[in-house]
């Protein structure tokens, strides 16, 4: 039987999970802390103005995220702005739920194999294997194609397989079929996926 929990941990555990993920959606919300129907997570968000700023983003509704009070309650110096890097964030959030929430999931991290170093945009373990996730929004295809290169000059030269017995698993999710078709040529001989935001969510 789950144990029931007052009103002030709820609003402390959505408190945290805003500071961590930075942007979400209401129904990211209603997934994460069992808020049942868009009723009683309105009522519940409506409780938490005064730590809240929210906004519409389209595709998605309305999008929260924490104000100075919020941050303050739970005691973070971690600043959230709306800015052009909101829809990047709410797709991170969306790949989060599709992989079914791994709880070993770090939001720009630095990888190197000692030669070749980039920042992922999300480093995640699943049952213990590690994967890499990369956000294609706004992205010229230019600068993707920089990324891809050194992903495969690290995959080419073989440290992560003598470490982990293999190389993590490069997921891709990008906004249109389109864009699908150029990083599966671009990522040929990687171990990678890649998803049109739209079969994700």
């Amino acid at each position: 039987m789950r144990a029931t929990i007052s009103r002030v941990e709820r609003q402390e555990q959505i408190l945290r999970s805003l500071d961590r993920f930075g942007f979400l959606s209401r129904s990211h919300l209603q997934r994460l802390h069992g808020l049942g129907g868009d009723r009683n997570a309105q009522k519940v968000l409506k409780q938490m103005e005064e730590y809240l700023c929210s906004f519409r983003e389209e595709g998605y509704g309305a999008v929260y995220y924490l104000n100075k009070v919020g941050r303050q309650m739970i005691g973070s110096n971690k600043v959230v702005k709306r800015t052009l890097q909101v829809r990047h964030a709410l797709m991170r959030n969306d790949f989060f739920f599709y992989m079914r929430c791994p709880i070993n999931w770090k939001h720009e991290v630095k990888v190197t194999d000692g030669t070749t170093t980039l920042v992922t945009d999300v480093h995640f373990t699943k049952n213990r294997v590690h994967h890499f996730l990369e956000v294609d929004n706004t992205q010229s295809m230019a600068e993707n194609c920089a990324k891809i290169r050194r992903y495969t000059e690290m995959f080419g030269r073989g440290v992560f397989q003598r470490e982990l017995g293999y190389f993590p698993t490069l997921h891709i999710v990008t906004v249109s079929k389109s864009r699908v078709r150029r990083f599966e040529e671009m990522c040929k001989g990687l171990p990678a996926q890649v998803y049109c935001i739209e079969d994700i969510k």
